[in-house]
């Protein structure tokens, strides 16, 4: 008998060894990105560095004859662990529609693509561009029904206030509906405006976060530039 949980054990660490190695393995083999591509992702994605930070958004919609509305604090942050991408959380994990996703953009397609986790715990994908005038406009087609969802997502009064807005077309086709829409200030900000803040180190945007590196002080705008500052200091406190 004890010998065989002896051998079950040896052959369950054999196993758990194994499938270590393949992933590692798969890892190894999986492509890594051209210095070239990472440069037009990150200067892609910098084209919607405004959304980064924390907002307190107003949400509405409507609901037959009433209006239901309620409040969501929706952060955006950069994340450069493997790929640069620009992550985003809906109400702390529990917003009403949403509860997280992430930004990322195709340099071969030279579209953005914003993976959006739902509350019914689906993966929603939007694909789009940046128009003239800033912000985001992205849209999904349902395969089952055809229906086209709009998503519409800027930045107002100077990157004081930001708003999106969710639309659908019913069976793709006609005029957009309204779904819902939140709006709302950064956190901290008002229109009143104030001192010009310095620069993030990283991504260039407005900074809000200080870090330090022999002795001086530089300044971040999110967790996940705070994070790469930490990672590669060298590499930006030139």
């Amino acid at each position: 008998m004890l010998l065989r949980m002896t051998a079950l054990a040896a052959l369950a660490a054999g196993m758990i060894g194994l499938t270590g190695a393949v992933a590692a393995q798969d890892a190894k083999d999986a492509p890594k990105l051209k210095p070239e591509d990472e440069a037009k992702i990150k200067k892609a994605l910098g084209e919607v560095q405004e959304f980064i930070g924390l907002w307190n958004l107003e949400g509405t919609q409507k609901d037959g004859a009433k209006t239901v509305a309620w409040k969501e604090k929706v952060t955006w942050g950069w994340n450069f662990k493997g790929e640069p991408s620009i992550t985003v959380d809906f109400g702390e994990g529990k917003g009403k529609h949403f509860t997280g996703g992430v930004l990322k953009y195709d340099p071969a397609k030279k579209k953005y693509l914003l993976a959006l986790n739902t509350a019914d715990k689906k993966e929603e994908v939007f694909e789009g561009t940046v128009p003239p005038a800033g912000g985001l406009k992205l849209e999904r087609k349902d395969p089952k029904t055809g229906d086209v969802y709009l998503l519409t997502l800027g930045t107002l009064a100077e990157g004081v206030r930001f708003q999106v807005k969710y639309e659908k077309k019913e069976g793709g086709k006609g005029l957009a509906s309204n779904v819902f829409a939140m709006n709302g200030n950064k956190d901290g900000e008002s229109f009143a405006g104030g001192a010009k803040k310095p620069e993030c180190i990283v991504s260039g945007g407005a900074a809000n976060m200080a870090v330090s590196y022999n002795g001086k002080t530089y300044y971040v705008c999110c967790t996940g530039c705070r994070d790469e500052f930490n990672a590669n200091p060298k590499k930006y406190a030139k």
